[in-house]
């Protein structure tokens, strides 16, 4: 029985690595990348002897370029009965991210071209495996080599803003931070002031440009467009060591103030019967500076305005047309109102029976109605003011919202219970510890 079993098992071997011309090759479940580029990547070829153990060594080859979940592959008889037809199943990983080069002091354009010859499954965004990246690396390490510069490359997936990741490429070692910044080109804000309003969120940090362009965005742009130079640019930075003792890199950045914009037309949209109201809440004048820190203004009295009708999630943003002709800018104000809260129930906590008759009777608001936000704290304001409750040391109001319902319910809290403190010696300036 044994022999019998040997015997089997062996004619089944022998029929695995029994090989036949390969027929036809074709790959399925591929996406992302053609059929002809992999199909390179397995090594085999139309006519070529083929059994099991190659099509599996070809399966491992497609494995290990790392773009790949799964690979599996399936083969039979051709239609024409001389060899056999064989098809790859590939499944791709399909979270993928665009790259970066930082430090190489090679044009990214340059650098892309050449991965798009050395890579046989080059695409702008990659995933990020190990293999990928070790890959991706060694083809610019190649490129720098030929072009003169020994450098070791490195890969790692990063992010300069929270859910934007990429892979960026860059010389191996610790990433240089931001010791100093400069600006050349500025005349209409001074210098010190710009140095000031980037120092905070600039200086320390890990530096690239893409990461550094995102605080002038946030940082420096803002300063200009509240002086109406909408068309602000920051053509140039350039990087160095810091002087002298300082360890970091020294910024400088080029800035193009551009010229100043006056408000052309403003409009309102998204509210239909509430648009020309809320124009006037905006209180944007047309002609008037192009300041947009007071668009911001405008936009959060807009808000409140809807707020006080119970769309509490409300949302407005400006679209603006620049004329650089006639170097103005129309504004528009689009509002996504959003769900309408009406008020639901009132609690009372901290007061007696009394005290709560008389908050009830004088509370403004009965259930059903469009919600106002900023109605609680305005009541409170007036009890405050008409002085209706002796040794009243502090009121609150929480607003808790239910989204299935669109209601909002209000907690009003008189006296809350302060939380206890521990016990410091600090409390008795002249507490003294004895001497041992």
């Amino acid at each position: 029985m044994r022999l019998l079993l040997v015997a089997f098992v062996s004619l089944i071997a022998l029929g695995q690595q029994q090989s036949w011309p390969i027929r036809s090759l074709a790959i399925e479940g591929n996406r992302l990348y053609p059929s002809e580029q992999i199909l390179a990547l397995t090594g085999l070829a139309i006519g070529q002897p083929g059994n099991q153990r190659l099509f599996e060594q070809a399966r491992d080859r497609l494995l290990a370029t790392g773009v790949f979940e799964t690979v599996g592959f399936r083969y039979g008889p051709a239609p024409s009965r001389d060899g056999y037809a064989v098809v790859f199943e590939v499944a791709e990983i399909e979270q993928v991210y665009p790259i970066r080069f930082e430090f190489l002091e090679v044009p990214d354009r340059e650098l892309r071209l050449y991965l798009e010859t050395a890579e046989p499954l080059f695409r702008e965004t990659i995933p990020g495996t190990k293999e990928v990246i070790a890959r991706y690396a060694a083809h610019l390490e190649r490129y720098l080599k030929e072009t003169g510069r020994d450098v070791k490359i490195t890969g790692e997936l990063t992010s300069d803003r929270p859910g934007e990741l990429y892979v960026m490429f860059r010389p191996a070692g610790a990433m240089p931070v931001v010791a100093d910044v400069d600006f050349t080109g500025n005349q209409v804000i001074p210098t010190g002031t710009l140095r000031e309003a980037i120092r905070g969120v600039a200086i320390g940090s890990r530096y690239t440009e893409s990461r550094f362009r995102e605080f002038l965005e946030a940082s420096i742009r803002p300063l200009y467009e509240a002086r109406g130079r909408l068309r602000v640019a920051f053509p140039k930075i350039t990087s160095e060591r810091a002087p002298g003792d300082i360890r970091g890199l020294k910024i400088t950045v080029e800035v193009n103030e551009g010229e100043t914009y006056e408000l052309g037309d403003v409009r309102v949209e998204g509210t239909a019967s509430l648009d020309q109201e809320l124009l006037q809440a905006a209180a944007l004048k047309i002609g008037d500076l192009a300041n947009f820190q007071e668009v911001s203004a405008a936009i959060e009295r807009v808000n409140a305005r809807m707020r006080r009708d119970g769309y509490l999630k409300v949302a407005t943003r400006a679209e603006r047309r620049l004329d650089d002709e006639r170097r103005k800018v129309d504004l528009v104000l689009v509002v996504e109102p959003g769900p309408q809260y009406h008020f639901g129930t009132l609690r009372i906590e901290g007061l007696d029976l009394h005290g709560e008759h008389e908050i009830r009777r004088i509370w403004g608001l009965k259930p059903g109605e469009p919600f106002p936000a900023d109605y609680p704290d305005f009541f409170l304001d007036q009890v405050r003011e008409r002085g209706l409750f002796d040794n009243l040391r502090e009121a609150r109001a929480e607003v808790k919202l239910n989204d299935a319902a669109l209601t909002a319910d209000v907690t009003l809290l008189f006296n809350p219970p302060r939380p206890e403190r521990p016990p410091s010696t600090f409390d008795d300036p002249l507490r003294r510890k004895p001497r041992p």
